[in-house]
């Protein structure tokens, strides 16, 4: 996913030509101005709609109290500035107490093969299954992948990202602990992403069946979770190395899924 997320950067090198006309750069200036707010606008509301589909999915899963991963994903909620109106409405949907006038969603995903044999997984929370279908379609083809079975290159696992109970817990005390509340992996979490500003953290495979189980048991052993939640990944086998000269394409197909609001995930084979 590096990779994917190098690329996607790389769209946004814009170069804007300089002019003479203090009028038209003044007017170039705010239409960037209201551009980019209007993009930020739209990214704080995706990231509230995917916040708010994962409390929901976990409150219908684990019920609410002494569920330990509606608690880690509440906290994160928080942490990204989502207000407690849309979390509150969140947990009445996984409840059944906001059924009144609710718009009924749908969890759907869809598989698409592309050049090189990457593959992709994308997940989506949806009231419209044709206009959704539609959406990922157009965004897909940017890449020219298109829908063809391709879960089974991925493997669907239950991940747990969290901190060790003290600074000098070792691997071996953590690998115990993790085994003894049934997960299967125990490995150092890589932040690649910084997203927890470089703090030593690790992370737990499990069965997806199992995971709000094993994140309930992790965390009456007093562990801090930082993160729960299903994903897909390639076997190292089924990964495939990027296809040369699609760099663009790629970065275009990234955009328009990234500005999709029923898309909540994606998941590829390109090797790191």
């Amino acid at each position: 996913m590096l990779l994917l997320r190098h690329i996607y950067a790389l769209k946004h090198g814009q170069r804007y030509l300089q002019t003479s006309s203090s009028l038209l750069a003044g007017h170039s200036k705010w239409q960037n101005i209201r551009h980019d707010k209007a993009k930020n606008d739209a990214k704080k509301l995706k990231e509230a709609f995917f916040m708010a589909t994962r409390i929901t999915a976990s409150v219908k899963l684990g019920g609410v109290d002494g569920n330990a991963q509606l608690a880690t994903i509440i906290e994160k909620a928080r942490k990204a500035n989502i207000t407690k109106k849309i979390i509150d409405n969140a947990i009445k949907r996984g409840t059944g107490e906001a059924t009144g006038g609710a718009t009924q969603t749908f969890d759907v995903m869809y598989e698409f093969m592309g050049p090189g044999g990457v593959a992709f997984i994308v997940e989506a929370n949806t009231d419209n299954k044709t206009r959704t279908i539609g959406l990922v379609k157009h965004a897909m083809s940017k890449f020219n992948a298109a829908l063809s079975p391709c879960q089974y290159i991925f493997q669907r696992k239950g991940e747990i990202v969290f901190e060790p109970q003290t600074a000098d817990e070792t691997f071996d005390e953590i690998f115990e602990a993790a085994i003894d509340v049934g997960a299967e992996d125990v490995v150092e979490f890589e932040d690649t992403e910084n997203e927890y500003d470089g703090e030593k953290l690790f992370k737990i495979i499990t069965d997806p069946g199992e995971l709000n189980a094993v994140s309930n048991s992790l965390s009456q052993k007093g562990y801090k979770l930082k993160d729960s939640k299903t994903t897909f990944f390639a076997d190292a086998d089924n990964e495939v190395d990027f296809p040369e000269g699609l760099e663009k394409s790629m970065a275009k197909c990234l955009e328009l899924l990234d500005d999709t609001a029923e898309v909540t995930n994606y998941y590829t084979n390109i090797r790191n």
